[in-house]
């Protein structure tokens, strides 16, 4: 008797671009964005609107993770088809996590959570990864042991070329938001074992993404066995010249995509995330 292959579920905070979705046939939980008295699912508003919204409002949108039962409604369904791996936003930046393991603990499905310890398409590539591995008839616990080695080495870099939002969201007093913006400074980033941690402060677009780059070159292991996530919030620009220079690297393919509400929100507008 043929296994029945692994589940692939996600949230919607790994921006999976749908053609991924559809063709691997990953089952993703939306987070939500509430601004304004109106709240959207993740992928219910486009990116442009998001941005307008942000340009014309004070206050920055908020951010909510799916309830359990979402997760659930989504373990039930998937019960019947074989056991089920889903893949998170890092626990140190969302408390999605916590929504999926209490849900695995109220479903009669076989459930296996897994931390990515990432984000938007740095997250997604594991997601790609695991789903590419299902296909291939591995087994779960074959799926787990190759992201966990996947993971240790799992670099993400954050280029935030707008210090706007964190301004609008208190993170960063007012007056230091203006000096930033009148020396053109921009901060580039890195993941730290789940969270998001400010590398270097430099002036000027070009020369962030030079200092990206830079720190690539320092930091990347044998990418040959990876997937590139290049995601931005209305920043393509940037993005294809990531790609390009990150090509000769010869990955295991290239994924680009637009940050989903929930990520941009953070992010702010402009910026790009390169996870390797």
């Amino acid at each position: 008797m043929t296994s029945k292959k692994i589940q692939i579920v996600a949230d919607s905070a790994a921006d999976l671009p749908k053609d991924i979705v559809e063709e691997y046939g990953i089952t993703v939980v939306p987070l939500s964005v509430s601004h304004e008295g109106e709240t959207f699912q993740d992928g219910d508003l486009t990116l442009s609107e998001l941005l307008e919204r942000m340009h014309r409002s004070r206050h920055l949108p908020q951010t909510s993770q799916p309830a359990p039962g979402e997760f659930l409604e989504v373990f039930n369904h998937l019960a019947d088809a074989g056991p089920i791996l889903c893949l998170t936003i890092s626990e140190k930046l969302s408390g999605t996590i916590q929504s999926a393991r209490l849900a695995a603990t109220m479903t009669e499905a076989d459930v296996d959570v897994f931390d990515t310890e990432v984000a938007t398409l740095a997250e997604g590539a594991q997601v790609i990864r695991a789903a590419q591995l299902a296909r291939e008839d591995r087994t779960r616990d074959e799926i787990i042991a190759y992201l966990e080695e996947y993971r240790k080495s799992q670099r993400a870099y954050p280029a935030f070329i707008s210090l706007t939002n964190l301004v609008k969201g208190g993170r960063l007093p007012q007056w230091k938001g203006r000096i930033a913006e009148f020396f053109n400074v921009r901060v580039l980033g890195e993941n730290r074992d789940g969270a998001i941690e400010v590398l270097e402060k430099v002036r000027g677009t070009d020369q962030l993404f030079a200092r990206l780059m830079e720190r690539f070159r320092q930091e990347a292991v044998d990418v040959e066995d990876r997937i590139i996530g290049i995601s931005h919030a209305d920043n393509l620009k940037w993005a294809r010249w990531l790609a390009e220079q990150v090509a000769p690297f010869n990955p295991r393919d290239i994924v680009i995509g637009e940050m989903g509400a929930v990520i941009a929100t953070h992010a702010g507008p402009g910026s790009v995330v390169l996870g390797v």
